[in-house]
């Protein structure tokens, strides 16, 4: 794994200036082995691209439909920043769920690419100077909205959008949609994305649950030919590892199921919880609240050259209208349902309220009001059409943000591919009215295309929209089976979440964008609320600066206040 820094400066000696900053970034800063290297220089030297760390298997091979890399000087891992052939002109491009993102920042005289948004805004000197817009969005979300990213001045490129850079002036445009063969056609449009995947020199091994999008994927990569194997987290008689292993036997899979460790839910003690804290904002780029399981950093002795490439279901709610489905299937009499436009405005608004502004009243006032104004266009575009509006939010937000970070911190580990990301299925799916995809028919469709046989096999937990609950087409929790505890829901550890943003969050400007008065309410027990903890944990690690201290040996919050 390795990210990528370009720049364009209106003069070489600008543009020296920048990469002699951007060879200098502090290691802490980055979660994989530097340090940067020039990768490549223009002849005139006003351009330039840096890597950060050493190329691996999870470049463009492990991105079918997401790689927009090829023969070109430079490239990003991902394909999505290159230098065009001929005059030394800088380019990015980012997919329509743009979950391989491109951050760009424009310093007096010059303009910064990057994949990685820290080290764009330390090469820019913004490491220091926090987006409150980003801090509304992370507290209601646990992950930011938008084009916001933790360091203003440092913005997020919006989906399926290219970028041209020439003598340090930047130029955005719409992305062509390129070829789409297939395209209307969501299946057709599966399966060419994971096709390039039959190249992989190991067998893809793909996450197999008793839902509805892992089993999808199964069948796209099974009518691809492409070699893969399943694997399934859970116990024997858990109704996700049930139903994965008849999707295995109809597919002739190897099945592999791994157990949970026995202590998977016993709370980490509190050197653990900070540890957990500084690593989810190093390894994410400052973007999923430490609530998230985002692992660590790469060690420089991890050996990742035989992993095979690692796919699952994730993005599957695109095929269903993202949050659309949320709204439409919400609890209501059926004669309202019936109702139509009025009942679905009043549902979206509602929805689209609980998303974005719950936690609104953590937010001092200035910070309340830029991020208030940063909604406003989703405001309007609820007014003309509210289901479409959610759905489009899902596309732009919960996949182009949380899964963006998401990813980025997968990849850091190990190769992965996320078909339902492609711009081809992204496409094929939006022109599918929005009802039979918010009933399940377009999903069921899809699968009875690619491999009828699966599409009787029981789901887990929920059946198909507008199917009842039967013992044929749902397995349920296993009986006598008790939920796992939820150490990160607990009170002690929402106890030592408060501990340290109280601690620490005069230390740096957390509150002076939050509000101390309102952040102890939402922290007292019993009441408190667990995401907000983690959030404003999150927030207090990043503000403060503590999460540059992620690979030393944890200590408290007093010890590090003092420290």
């Amino acid at each position: 794994m390795y990210f990528t820094l370009a720049i364009s400066a209106v003069t070489r000696q600008r543009c020296a200036v920048l990469v002699s900053a951007a060879q200098d970034t502090d290691p802490r800063v980055m979660p994989v082995p530097g340090p940067a290297r020039l990768a490549w220089r223009a002849p005139d030297e006003r351009t330039a691209i840096l890597h950060w760390g050493s190329p691996g298997p999870s470049g463009p091979a492990a991105s079918p439909g997401g790689a927009l890399g090829g023969d070109r000087a430079g490239p990003s891992h991902a394909g999505t920043i290159w230098v065009s052939p001929g005059p030394a002109v800088l380019r990015a491009r980012t997919g329509l769920a743009r979950v391989d993102p491109v951050y760009l920042a424009e310093p007096t005289g010059a303009v910064v690419v990057s994949d990685r948004a820290c080290w764009a805004a330390a090469v820019t000197g913004r490491l220091d100077d926090h987006d409150p817009v980003m801090v509304g969005a992370f507290l209601s979300l646990g992950y930011p909205a938008g084009a916001a990213t933790p360091f203003r001045g440092v913005r997020a490129l919006a989906g399926g959008r290219s970028l041209r850079v020439a003598g340090g002036r930047a130029v955005l445009a719409q992305a062509e949609a390129g070829d789409v063969a297939g395209g209307r056609r969501v299946a057709a449009a599966l399966v060419e994305a994971v096709r390039p995947l039959a190249d992989a020199a190991v067998p893809v091994e793909l996450s197999l649950t008793g839902g509805k999008d892992s089993r999808l994927i199964a069948a796209a990569l099974a009518a691809a030919d492409v070699p893969f194997r399943a694997r399934t987290y859970g116990f024997a008689g858990d109704p996700d590892v049930i139903i994965a292993g008849m999707i295995a036997e109809r597919l002739g899979l190897e099945h592999t199921v791994t157990e949970p460790r026995a202590a998977a839910g016993q709370a980490p003690d509190q050197a653990e919880v900070l540890s957990r804290l500084r690593s989810a904002v190093l390894v994410s780029d400052g973007m999923l609240s430490a609530f998230e399981n985002v692992g660590s950093w790469v060690r420089p002795d991890r050996e990742v050259a035989a992993e095979p490439v690692q796919a699952g279901g994730h993005g599957g709610e695109l095929l269903r209208g993202g949050y659309a489905q949320a709204a439409w299937r919400s609890p209501v009499p059926q004669r309202r349902v019936r109702a139509g436009p009025a009942w679905s405005s009043a549902a979206a608004a509602e929805l689209f309220r609980r998303l974005t502004t719950r936690r609104l009243g953590l937010l001092r006032p200035a910070a309340a009001s830029a991020y208030l104004a940063s909604l406003a266009p989703w405001a309007a575009a609820l007014a003309a059409g509210p289901l479409r509006a959610l759905d489009d939010f899902y596309l732009v937000n919960r996949a182009g943000r949380w899964s963006a970070a998401a990813r980025q911190a997968y990849l850091i580990r190990s190769p992965l591919t996320q078909p339902f990301f492609s711009d081809r299925v992204i496409r094929a799916a939006h022109a599918v009215p929005l009802r039979p995809r918010m009933n399940d028919q377009l999903h069921r469709d899809v699968l009875a295309s690619l491999r009828p046989e699966l599409l009787g096999l029981p789901l887990a937990g929920r059946p198909w929209q507008g199917e009842p609950q039967t013992a044929d087409n749902v397995l349920t929790t296993r009986p006598g089976a008790a939920a796992e505890p939820d150490w990160r829901r607990s009170e002690a550890t929402t106890g030592l979440l408060r501990e340290y943003v109280l601690d620490l969050g005069g230390a740096g400007q957390l509150f002076g964008i939050v509000s101390r008065r309102a952040a102890e309410r939402v922290l007292q027990p019993p009441q408190a609320d667990p995401h907000a903890a983690w959030a404003l944990a999150s927030l207090a690690a990043l503000l403060s600066g503590d999460w540059l201290q992620a690979r030393t040996p944890a200590r408290t919050a007093q010890q590090a206040h003092r420290g």
